[in-house]
């Protein structure tokens, strides 16, 4: 009876913090909402870093036509195993090309193939679990962004979709403790350099399309300006309360899932250059992102992008009018089809890695079971 109080306990604080959580977002969307028409961006102090040019809160995203257009989506899939003498990853990335016909189903590609045989990657360096999971995460990006590569050396699409952000995140602070993964790093930007620079080439747009963004960056910039914002009448009633714990609490797409409309975006803005220190001494991208609404009970998505021909406010219009137009097919579901297919076929198989694991135990004289640590062959299991 006691365990079931702290259930019961526990079930209303949560419900409680997400109720409370719910009024406070609702606050800020209505209010957002009802200022978005008045709110000039790019005249906000030049001490936020906002950098737009843009001169409207949300707008209208321009319709296009698809007709004639090629569009391509990219995606990569990654199994792990750590083991013990060893970790071993399956990774596969997949391009999918769709070029639209008028009133005819697309002409659809797929690179290097629909369903490619994965890499096959080992790892014996003494890398603790942060790293070899910053290691993995390298692969499979240096995997994505090869593909992204080869598909614009053999087709010139018209853009390149990826699935993620435009940029290699990873953990700087924890590439810097091994060479090792310094070295996979620096080849990792290497490559990204290269898709960049063969897409300003072609003039091809190329974005990252980040489905379940989890940022706050939008809302932190939105904190710090309110106070610089009392002029607008809308803003005084928030002003006498305490607003910043309750916008800290927001992010990004909780805030504008209300306050945008279907094929409504953002403002763009400044997010980050490409380059870090170590590389001073080459040609340096902006990367620029907004939030665009595709589908009416779908939650913002997040599109970054590298500036590499025309200007912002027209690099914008371009990239949100194309990912919004293959973005229509669901109203619950507002992804490119060419994310949606990309991600389909890269996608691998948990028993897939149990396969190549007990085949590995075969040939060196253990079995798959005897391979796994100790954590995950644990013969005492706690009974009823």
């Amino acid at each position: 009876m006691a365990i079931q109080n702290k259930v019961d306990k526990a079930i209303d604080d949560i419900s409680k913090k997400i109720k409370t959580y719910n009024e406070h977002r609702k606050l800020f969307q209505e209010l957002f909402r009802e200022v978005k028409a008045v709110l000039n961006p790019s005249e906000f102090p030049p001490a936020f870093n906002i950098q737009t040019t843009d001169t409207m809160f949300t707008l209208k995203v321009p319709k296009t036509s698809i007709d004639g257009l090629k569009f391509a989506g990219i995606d990569g899939g990654v199994i792990h195993r750590s083991l013990n003498y060893f970790d071993i990853a399956l990774i596969r990335a997949v391009g999918v090309l769709f070029f639209h016909r008028k009133e005819i189903k697309p002409i659809v590609k797929y690179f290097p193939e629909e369903q490619p045989f994965p890499d096959i990657l080992t790892s014996i360096e003494p890398l603790s679990q942060n790293e070899i999971e910053c290691l993995i995460s390298i692969w499979r990006m240096q995997k994505e962004i090869r593909c992204g590569i080869s598909l614009i050396e053999e087709d010139l699409p018209d853009i390149i979709m990826l699935d993620g952000s435009i940029l290699p995140v990873i953990d700087i602070k924890q590439v810097n403790q091994s060479e090792f993964l310094l070295n996979q790093y620096r080849k990792l930007k290497a490559l990204y350099r290269r898709l960049y620079t063969l897409c300003q080439q072609n003039r091809t747009a190329l974005c990252g399309i980040v489905k379940d963004s989890r940022s706050a960056i939008l809302t932190s910039k939105l904190s710090a300006l309110l106070p610089h914002l009392s002029k607008v009448p809308e803003f005084e009633k928030l002003l006498k309360i305490d607003y910043r714990p309750i916008i800290r609490q927001l992010r990004d797409t909780d805030l504008l899932y209300h306050v945008l409309d279907v094929n409504e975006r953002t403002f763009e803005f400044f997010l980050s250059n490409f380059n870090d220190e170590s590389d001073k001494d080459l040609p340096d991208f902006n990367i620029h992102c907004f939030y665009l609404k595709t589908a009416e009970y779908d939650t913002p998505l997040r599109v970054e992008y590298p500036i590499l021909f025309s200007s912002q406010h027209e690099h914008a219009q371009m990239i949100s009018s194309l990912v919004n137009a293959v973005s229509k097919f669901n109203p619950e579901y507002g992804l490119p089809n060419v994310i949606i297919e990309a991600d389909a076929r890269a996608r691998l198989q948990e028993t897939d890695a149990d396969i190549l694991v007990d085949e590995i135990a075969s040939k060196i004289g253990f079995t798959g079971f005897s391979l796994q640590k100790r954590r995950n062959r644990n013969p005492f299991v706690a009974g009823d």
